[in-house]
């Protein structure tokens, strides 16, 4: 190819246009194509006597530098297409983070009486989990797909997501020594206590039955079990003042005063002298 273009280099072309012949590129096969448009099906006319090398400038000091058909500002006008990767974007993930890693921890434990997060809040239907577990951000990602897919012949029906994963799961490859701390992030997940709503769906009028069954396949895709909540139904209970075990109040009771007794006789504190 390149003793092609030494060739023409040295060869005078009378053209001033240097062009792909669109006759020849539209009529021929694929692999057709990119043979005639490689070797250059040029037209050239008569109006001026250029070399080879002159018809494609280059800043470099060798007279046949650019020998590439496709850096002529004329095919550079077509446009060409552009290989853009894009990195796949998950958005059950935390976009910013303070610390890459973070310990594995543990499952929480409601002992104080708090009941936030386990009712259904803003849908009409909920999904509500009857044990402690760890989810990832795939399994939260297959159910919410399910539901989706369930409920979108519902116009304006709404799913809501009340769990994210934000803690790093790392996981070590093989060959490598002991220890904690040197695995890079496999995936994301979240804690989730007993009796948390999970999702949420409402809106557009969507009947208990679809709702229900909507749930019921998501549910499949979750390594727990669960329970589907009607916000209609669902009793709260009242709220209780939160006490502070840290402060101790003393409350001093009032003294009761003695009552005489009935067979008491009063004294009299006066004293009669006789004379």
């Amino acid at each position: 190819m390149a003793a092609l273009f030494r060739s023409f280099s040295r060869t005078p072309f009378l053209g001033a246009a240097v062009r792909p012949t669109f006759s020849s590129i539209y009529t021929s096969t694929p692999s057709q194509f990119v043979r005639n448009f490689s070797f250059g099906a040029l037209s050239v006319s008569s109006s001026s006597s250029r070399t080879y090398a002159s018809l494609f400038p280059s800043t470099s000091s060798s007279p046949f530098a650019s020998t590439n058909i496709l850096s002529s500002p004329a095919v550079r006008s077509l446009g060409s297409p552009t290989n853009k990767t894009q990195r796949r974007f998950n958005s059950l993930q935390p976009k910013k983070m303070k610390y890459r890693k973070k310990h594995k921890g543990k499952i929480p434990v409601p002992i104080g009486g708090s009941t936030k997060g386990t009712f259904v809040e803003f849908g009409e239907y909920g999904l509500r989990i009857k044990e402690g577990t760890r989810l990832t951000a795939k399994q939260i990602q297959a159910a919410h797909t399910t539901i989706r897919r369930k409920i979108k012949a519902v116009k304006g029906s709404q799913i809501w997501t009340r769990v994210f994963p934000d803690i790093p799961v790392t996981s070590k490859g093989g060959e490598s020594r002991m220890g904690k701390g040197k695995g890079s992030v496999d995936y994301y997940a979240t804690r989730v206590g007993i009796n948390r709503i999970i999702f949420e769906v409402g809106g557009g009028g969507i009947r208990r039955e679809h709702a229900k069954e909507a749930l019921r396949l998501a549910a499949a895709k979750l390594p727990v079990a669960v329970e589907f909540v009607i916000k209609a139904e669902q009793v709260k209970p009242p709220k209780v003042p939160r006490v502070n075990p840290g402060i101790i109040t003393i409350t001093k009771l009032p003294t009761a005063t003695p009552k005489p007794s009935v067979n008491s006789t009063p004294v009299s504190s006066s004293v009669e002298v006789t004379a």
